[in-house]
């Protein structure tokens, strides 16, 4: 199953990429204008351990090892933006800052 949130930009350093803001069952990623996936937008639900919200756009921070964390910015339209980070919230569980619009991976 597929959630498909807008037109949106990707972005990792220097890295930038352009399509359709896709969450799966296990990630999230861009698709491109002819609907192939950008693999190199791929990112692992399980790894996300903070969400950042500002206006139109999403920072993810991944940590897909112990010592490699990188952070990735999303940016679209705000309603799909906010329904994005609510699903992303729900779906790992994040814990709300106090006073922010962000949210962190509790330590258990």
């Amino acid at each position: 199953m597929e959630i498909v949130y807008g037109q949106g930009e990707y972005q990792e350093g220097s890295k930038h990429f352009s399509g359709r803001i896709v969450l799966s069952e296990h990630k999230l990623f861009l698709k491109d204008e002819q609907g192939q996936d950008l693999p190199q937008t791929y990112i692992p639900l399980e790894k996300i351990e903070k969400i950042k919200q500002k206006a139109n756009v999403c920072e993810v921070y991944v940590r897909p090892a112990i010592t490699v964390r990188y952070q990735a910015v999303l940016k679209g339209e705000k309603s799909f933006i906010d329904s994005l980070v609510k699903e992303l919230v729900q779906r790992r569980r994040l814990k709300k800052q106090f006073l922010r619009r962000e949210w962190i991976e509790e330590i258990s």
